[in-house]
């Protein structure tokens, strides 16, 4: 592992740090949450996996639309507090590094991850790897107006800054699966085009 992702996981377990007692969403963090939930409820019935990893599932909210919608689901996450907060709240998640999954599943899903790696195509990589069909993103969409500035704002309302993000395009998510053999077949903006929900396909010929 890279000593940079080393520093990523510890900042992430610092981040949720208290969270085991008390969860911080603000109420801007709650309108976005709602607004992707609503668009994941519109996609799922159309993609209809069998079966779901949500990697570096959080606190679970991304992974609780999943159970809510009663598809088979866990999460993995390599920080121990994010997964007391997800079997707390009756969600099914693991303490692990996607490197060392040896599963299968029919989509494998993060939230907001990717653009928190310097370079996030081997983690991309790996979650291709365990996919049999789909893989699901939901990333920050820089290029929009709203996504280059609520970020700002948000370190603003709340007072305390952000993790660090790299300023990933759209496009870039894009080219990295269809040269490993994912294409894009989904493209969603979501809240006022703040984030896009991405979902690849893996191509059949492969």
């Amino acid at each position: 592992m890279d000593k940079l992702d080393e520093k990523l996981y510890e900042t992430w377990e610092e981040r949720w740090a208290g969270s085991t007692e008390e969860e911080r969403l603000t109420g801007l963090g709650r309108r976005m949450f709602k607004a992707k939930k609503k668009a994941l409820h519109t996609l799922l019935p159309r993609l209809a996996p069998k079966s779901i990893l949500e990697v570096g599932c959080g606190l679970g909210h991304i992974l609780s639309v999943y159970q809510e919608a009663k598809l088979n689901c866990q999460g993995i996450d390599v920080s121990p507090t994010a997964v007391e907060v997800c079997r707390n709240k009756g969600l099914k998640a693991e303490l692990k590094n996607v490197e060392y999954e040896t599963g299968t599943f029919d989509m494998v899903s993060s939230d907001g991850m990717l653009e928190h790696f310097i370079h996030f195509e081997p983690m991309a990589q790996e979650m291709m790897r365990i996919s049999s069909r789909y893989v699901l993103i939901i990333q920050p969409n820089h290029g929009s107006f709203w996504g280059k500035t609520l970020p700002y704002l948000s370190e603003l309302i709340k007072g305390d800054e952000n993790v660090l993000e790299y300023n990933y395009r759209i496009s870039d998510f894009i080219d990295i699966f269809a040269k490993n053999n994912f294409s894009v077949v989904e493209n969603l903006a979501v809240f006022a085009d703040v984030f896009r929900i991405l979902v690849f396909r893996r191509d059949q010929a492969v």
